[in-house]
């Protein structure tokens, strides 16, 4: 059966095939307030499609917000720089299933950003924009922490206790004012740290999922002899 969802990636190689429009667009985590960015991108092929599917596949009893369909182009474009992180750590990256907005069963109706899912490994990933002070960046960190928390409890309850079930929060910064026509550059050097800890986290769970397969349990044995 297939995993209700609006987005399901087998590996890197799927998920940047798709996203690739972000990179050919110049997208950008622009600073200018979301409601005014979905009146100039609401037109966009990609704005459209997601649009459409979202609704086609009844992922939500709640009308999509468009300022939602934005943030999904944003935080795509972060987890391209993440899977290029983790490839450059020796991750195989082919072997990680991306899925984009999961409306979690028994979950009443609340839906997560990403799950990350590698053998027998899923990661609730929320992600939350801030672009105010950094009291605001505490509380916007705090909710979506205890979102997350709640999904990550939710599925572990629905799987097997062999199945590792994490969560992450990753709050992220405005990149680019387009009013201005400017990098905001010390927003980017925050979002390329926050992006380094996220790929550590992922590594070590990663890691720790292989030394648990049989082929390294065998080479364990065969350095005790």
């Amino acid at each position: 059966m297939q995993i209700k969802s609006l987005r399901i990636f087998n590996g890197f190689e799927e998920f940047n095939k798709f996203s690739n429009f972000l990179e050919e667009s110049s997208w950008n985590i622009e600073k200018e307030l979301l409601k005014d960015r979905v009146i100039k991108y609401q037109k966009n092929p990609y704005f459209i499609e997601l649009s459409q599917d979202f609704k086609s596949k009844k992922l939500s009893i709640w009308d999509l917000k468009p300022e939602e369909v934005i943030t999904w182009f944003d935080t795509m474009l972060l987890i391209r720089r993440l899977f290029i992180l983790l490839f450059k750590k020796g991750i195989k990256t082919d072997q990680i299933n991306l899925i984009l907005e999961y409306p979690l069963v028994f979950g009443n109706h609340m839906r997560s950003d990403y799950l990350i899912v590698y053998d027998r490994l899923i990661v609730v990933l929320e992600f939350g924009m801030f672009n105010q002070d950094e009291k605001r960046s505490e509380e916007r960190y705090t909710k979506k922490l205890q979102e997350s928390i709640n999904y990550r409890q939710l599925l572990a309850n629905m799987v097997q206790s062999q199945i590792d079930v994490v969560n992450y929060v990753m709050i992220y910064r405005p990149e680019f004012s387009r009013i201005n026509s400017t990098r905001l550059n010390d927003n980017i050097l925050y979002n390329n740290e926050e992006l380094a800890r996220l790929g550590n986290f992922l590594k070590i769970h990663i890691d720790h999922q292989n030394e648990l397969s049989a082929i390294e349990q065998l080479k364990k044995i065969a350095l005790a002899e």
